[in-house]
């Protein structure tokens, strides 16, 4: 038996729109694009033509003809909002792309929205349904490294901008746009609420006035740190992900994984020495270490993100990226922006771009 299609409207057919979220659904087979909507003619009848959808210019018009009973948002990041609240007041859920808003009080308010509404929102966290948050979550929960003191994360590359995304104005820059994804996964596997964060923002080479990279610290309530850099303005890599623990460590490139700890219970009782040691020398112990290089497989059981909206909305599922995660990932961006007003943002000298 055929399972039934849920009806989907989709506003914003820029990468966003059309990468992430149009091609996906036109091929999942359990949705159909019922509408789109997008200014530009051009976008709407490409569209058109590969899903035969209604077209409009705008949202408040595809709002106020069409079926559909999901409304992606993809629309710029500053009119996330505004757009995700009236789709939830009309009665619609919301799959919403991020940043889910640009203030902390933003998004508080469009989680109670949906509460108001009884409307479901999905926030595009789509890492959380990625092998490598569930590969770290798994290392984690196994105990092998012991309780988990420090983390890394290092998501670098080296890529020149200048589009919109360069802007302030528009929502722009690194915390807005790439840190969502990082923190999706770190904040999580940390075990506790951040309760602080020191961040600096710089921009090192876009044209424009937003930040290329960030580099942060947050603390937690167990005092658990993790350091972040996210910069697309360092021209060599290193390990994208660090976990120390207090019997080991890891270090993950995405792929594989490399561990080395010790069971506790294998490694001699210590005393303390509170004397001059014998000899002048410092005291050595052999450990016994375990290492191990690790597949970041694709994690079993665990759906991809928009099918697990569909499961959700047919009730065949629970919810992997609730609103009140996605608040709590908008609460610590609140945080770093907040830390990095001590830290003034550089602008880069604009250089011309031939063509």
């Amino acid at each position: 038996m055929a399972k039934k299609q849920i009806s989907v409207g989709i506003v914003g057919l820029g990468r966003a729109g059309w990468h992430l979220h149009f091609e996906p659904l036109r091929t999942h087979g359990e949705f159909r694009i019922a509408a789109v909507a997008d200014p530009d003619p051009a976008r709407c009848a490409e569209a058109a033509g590969l899903t035969g959808c209604a077209t409009f210019g705008s949202l408040d018009q595809m709002l106020g003809a069409t079926d559909a009973t999901l409304i992606v948002v993809a629309t710029p990041s500053r009119f996330h909002y505004t757009d995700a609240l009236r789709v939830l007041k009309s009665g619609r859920d919301c799959l919403l792309e991020k940043p889910m808003a640009i203030t902390v009080e933003e998004a508080t308010a469009l989680a109670d929205a949906a509460r108001t509404f009884a409307r479901r929102l999905f926030v595009h966290h789509q890492h959380v349904h990625r092998p490598e948050y569930h590969h770290l979550k798994t290392v984690l929960k196994s105990g092998v490294l012991g309780p988990l003191f420090h983390f890394r994360a290092f998501w670098g590359s080296y890529t020149r901008r200048w589009d919109w995304q360069c802007l302030v104005k528009n929502g722009g820059g690194q915390l807005n746009n790439t840190c969502p994804h990082i923190f999706s996964i770190v904040l999580p596997l940390l075990g506790s609420k951040v309760t602080s964060v020191d961040c600096e923002m710089r921009n090192i080479k876009d044209v424009g006035d937003a930040e290329d990279h960030v580099d942060m610290t947050l603390r937690t309530e167990a005092s658990v740190t993790a350091n972040l850099v996210v910069s697309s303005a360092v021209a060599v890599t290193s390990p994208r992900w660090m976990l120390f623990g207090k019997f080991g460590a890891l270090e993950c490139n995405g792929k594989t994984s490399r561990l080395r700890y010790y069971d506790p219970e294998k490694a001699q009782k210590l005393t303390i020495v509170d004397a001059a040691p014998e000899g002048r020398k410092y005291l050595t112990e052999e450990l016994p270490w375990v290492e191990k290089q690790l597949e970041v497989e694709p994690p079993g059981g665990v759906p991809s993100f928009h099918q697990n909206v569909y499961d959700v909305l047919s009730g065949a599922g629970e919810q992997l990226v609730t609103p009140e995660s996605a608040v709590d990932v908008m609460r610590v961006l609140e945080m770093a922006r907040q830390a990095s007003i001590r830290q003034p943002v550089e602008t880069a000298e604009e250089t011309p771009v031939a063509g």
